[in-house]
Parts: structure tokens; sequence; C-alpha cells
């Protein structure tokens, strides 16, 4: 099961039904997209699972300093904001889903109707309004899909590329895959292979 779009199929019935339903589809998440369990190398460049030491300003603090190294047109100002906005909402949206974590579960969670929003396509469809709202004149905000179409692997999330860079020279910044704990990679460098999503294919 990717968290895709979901097709609302009025999902109702006893506790009973509903925990068999928990469990088969829990087995069926593991296979990939949003529901992938991400293995990162021992050099990746964003810890795996933010340890209790990185605290939020020395990430806000890499996360700046990755963004201005982007390109030529970068702004160190407008990275900071970017950064800031970007690590510190993907907090707030973790409490406003009320998240259960792993992530795999929370997505079983809302295909069951038993929470709202929480797929990562939500995570990129609010993060990337927030950003947006900053404005910037300095970076280019995308939303990345990898496997579109794919009912068990499709994965959502943001790309922000310095203006008049390549989407692939950009760097994915995706809330969904640690549960708030904002991950960030450059696209080439991801295991997901990203595409520019257009306007039009918005969901």
């Amino acid at each position: 099961m990717s968290c895709a779009p979901q097709k609302h199929s009025g999902i109702r019935g006893s506790v009973h039904a509903a925990t068999i339903s928990l469990i088969l589809l829990a087995i069926i998440c593991t296979t990939g997209g949003c529901a992938g369990v991400h293995t990162p190398s021992a050099d990746s460049r964003n810890p795996a699972e933010p340890k209790a030491e990185n605290t939020y300003w020395q990430r806000v603090e890499d996360l700046s300093k990755a963004l201005a190294s982007l390109g030529p047109g970068s702004d160190s100002n407008e990275a900071r904001r970017v950064a800031e906005t970007a690590i510190g909402y993907s907090t707030f949206l973790a409490q406003e889903y009320h998240l259960v974590r792993p992530p795999i579960l929370h997505n079983v969670l809302v295909r069951l109707n038993l929470k709202d929003r929480g797929l990562c396509y939500h995570w990129t469809e609010d993060l990337l309004q927030r950003l947006e709202a900053l404005k910037l004149k300095n970076y280019r905000l995308h939303w990345a899909v990898a496997h579109h179409g794919s009912e068990l692997r499709e994965h959502n999330s943001v790309v922000i590329t310095s203006s008049g860079n390549a989407f692939e020279q950009g760097m994915v910044l995706d809330p969904w895959r640690y549960s708030g704990n904002l991950f960030w990679s450059p696209v080439t460098e991801d295991r997901y292979p990203w595409k520019k999503l257009s306007l039009t294919a918005r969901r």
C-alpha cells in the first residue's frame, strides 16, 4: 500500500473486522512506496532518525547550509527561512494529524478511515502550501512523486531548487518518512526515483 490518494471504500464493521484488516494491511504495506522502510547508508547526509542531541536549531543550521549550497541563485537568508519553516511545520503537522508511529501504521489507520490525514501526499500538500506562503524569490518549490500511479509504491514529497536550476539538482524535503522529523537529501542521492509532478496532475 502506498500513500497515494485513497479511494474511499466506506470500510465499516466490527472492531474485530477492523483489527483483522489492520493486520493484513500492515503486511501488505511493507512492500514499498510510502510504506517502505528506509534503511539509509552509514554515510547518509541526513540522520536516519534524528537523534535527541540533534536539536531543532542544529538541524535548522544543517538544512540552511544544504539549501544555501544548491546553486549560485541560492540565498542564505531565504535558506534559513525555509529550513526553520520546513522543520518546524513538519513537527506541527505530526501533532495536527495526531500521528501514530511508525508512518506505515498511520497509513493503515487513514485507509481504515480511523484517521483523517497523514498519508505522504497530505504531508506534501500541507508543507508545500506553507512554504509557498513564504513567497521565495531565490528558490522554486516542486511537488515530487516517485512511482506515480502505483497503488503499492507511489510516494510524494516536496523538492526545492535554487532558481534556474534543474529539478534533479534540488533537495528533497520529506516530512512523512520519519513521522514529522523532516528528512532531506539531494534528489539524485535519495532512494526514490523522483519526478516533478505537473500542476495539472496534482490531486
